[in-house]
């Protein structure tokens, strides 16, 4: 069997994060990209020395004693699961029902942005106009629009008077997506999968963590000059059943 001369390593990341709600564990997961998969591992070296005269200071016990492994993995793709991890947060989902054409009360603060009570709302329709309702103001002159974020600005230059009553006439489309509500969770446990090749002779060698306790380990930049990674490091632990905290399988 020849044996390759160099290492240079290529693989994705597989992870299954446990749900301490429903105290459960999904399954692994898609395959997503990775920057880094690193293990670490750590001891320690007590050693005994001798105080006899003829060879004082000199060791003459030292014992290896392991302690606990260290990995760290950094993800270059966007999975919500370990973004969520990241923000030391909770994954929930994140929806509005389509909303129809309604009229609501709002009242203007000139050159500020006042929520018409919905998000992603519809272009047609959206009307801006005064209590009685007798008078329509236009977009553009007295007033701007942010549809994404459900928002209008009344404009100082307009004819929208300072904390006027105001009727907006608006409707809505519906959002599915998510939202992490930060700062809750300080740390996740995932069991890990590494599936790679050493491209040096393309051999396989897969890495897996059967459990890990993780934790943000950087911030993240919302706007980095560069591509941004999702760092977690943490601590591998030895969960019932097995004797071992990770194991590692080359193909012959």
């Amino acid at each position: 069997m020849s044996i390759a001369q160099a290492i240079l390593g290529a693989g994705s990341v597989r992870l299954s994060i446990y749900n301490p709600d429903t105290q459960t564990w999904p399954g692994l997961g898609d395959p997503v990209g990775a920057d880094r998969f690193s293990i670490t591992p750590q001891s320690e070296t007590r050693e005994k020395t001798s105080k006899r005269k003829e060879n004082y200071g000199q060791a003459v016990a030292s014992v290896v004693i392991s302690q606990p492994t260290q990995i760290a993995i950094t993800l270059s793709a966007l999975d919500r699961d370990a973004l969520a991890a990241q923000f030391q947060g909770v994954l929930a989902p994140w929806t509005q029902g389509a909303v129809v054409s309604a009229e609501v009360d709002v009242t203007a603060k000139l050159d500020k942005w006042i929520s018409v009570g919905v998000r992603n709302a519809i272009g047609a329709g959206f009307a801006v106009k005064n209590a009685a309702g007798t008078t329509t103001y236009e977009l553009g002159t007295d007033y701007e629009v942010n549809y994404w974020s459900g928002e209008i600005k009344p404009l100082s230059t307009g004819d929208i008077e300072a904390d006027q009553a105001l009727k907006v006439t608006r409707a809505a489309a519906a959002i599915d997506g998510s939202q992490i509500r930060g700062g809750v969770r300080p740390q996740v446990r995932v069991h890990a999968l590494f599936d790679g090749v050493n491209k040096v002779d393309d051999k396989e060698v897969e890495c897996e963590v059967w459990e890990a306790v993780l934790t943000a380990s950087n911030e993240f930049d919302f706007l980095a000059d560069d591509f941004n990674g999702i760092e977690l490091t943490g601590t591998l632990v030895v969960p019932a059943g097995k004797t071992e905290p990770y194991v590692v399988r080359l193909k012959n």
